[in-house]
């Protein structure tokens, strides 16, 4: 129900190729967790209200952890991405010192995360997530009348994007989760909702990635320029670090634009 079958098998599959490896897998691991608990959440009338939420708060638990491994991985390419040909040595000596730390970061983090996926509360979890997901411990609105729940989960989660405004980092933020919770819910629906679903997930994504990019790129700079404010670096370097912070701020901006257009298209 609600593709919760097919969204834990890809994450056991995910998390597997963690162990193993596998490219990219920390954050397809980490999207599968946000698409159940985002289901979950959604479509919350069609659960068990303490079985639920149990199961998204150990989710939660568990995405909290593949988060800090991605964050940083994420943070040391950036870093790294930031430096041009043109860079002067002092400039890129600061920035790889910068990106070297966060690689180092994302190696202590990686470790630990290894060691849980291998303890015997982790394996519990997927045990768990596999019967939950298998026979869902539906209400009795969930077992009659699935559509009219995705329905009104649908509508809700709509109105909550619009209800989310401002215009601060973390209301944006906020804004942003919305516009993903009602993402993933859409798209697990679009077998049985058909073009208007898709229409949906389309719209929040685009708000979604959007902000995502807005928001990665704002606390770069706000990296940038703590990390400087630690260290003793050379005018040269200083002087290019500030400049990179305040385009990381100039193109975070620029993906704003069109931000009011994109959330007018979210509707149900």
């Amino acid at each position: 129900m609600y593709a919760l079958v097919g969204v834990s098998a890809e994450l056991a599959e995910q998390l597997v190729a963690i162990e193993t490896g596998g490219h990219d897998a920390v954050h397809q691991a980490r999207t599968r967790v946000r698409r159940l608990r985002s289901i979950l959440s959604v479509y919350r009338k069609a659960f068990d209200r303490e079985e639920a939420r149990r199961m998204r708060a150990r989710l939660a638990r568990l995405g909290e952890r593949l988060g800090d491994v991605r964050d940083r991985e994420v943070r040391s390419r950036d870093l790294e991405d930031l430096l041009q040909a043109e860079s002067s040595p002092e400039l890129v000596d600061a920035v790889e010192a910068l990106a070297a730390e966060e690689r180092a970061a994302h190696g202590r983090a990686l470790d630990e995360l290894l060691r849980h996926l291998r303890g015997r509360r982790h394996r519990e979890l997927m045990a768990d997530l596999q019967r939950f997901a298998a026979d869902p411990p539906l209400t009795k609105a969930g077992r009659k009348h699935p559509g009219r729940v995705a329905g009104k989960g649908l509508a809700k989660a709509v109105a909550r994007v619009h209800r989310t405004g401002g215009t601060s980092l973390e209301e944006r933020h906020e804004l942003r989760k919305s516009a993903r919770r009602l993402r993933y819910a859409a798209e697990a629906v679009i077998d049985d909702r058909g073009r208007r679903a898709v229409r949906l997930a389309a719209a929040a994504e685009a708000v979604h990635d959007r902000l995502g990019a807005h928001r990665d790129l704002v606390l770069l700079g706000r990296h940038l320029r703590e990390r400087t404010a630690e260290q003793e670096l050379g005018p040269a370097a200083t002087t290019g670090i500030a400049m990179l912070a305040a385009e990381c701020d100039r193109r975070a901006e620029e993906h704003l634009d069109g931000l009011d257009e994109a959330l007018d298209a979210i509707e149900w």
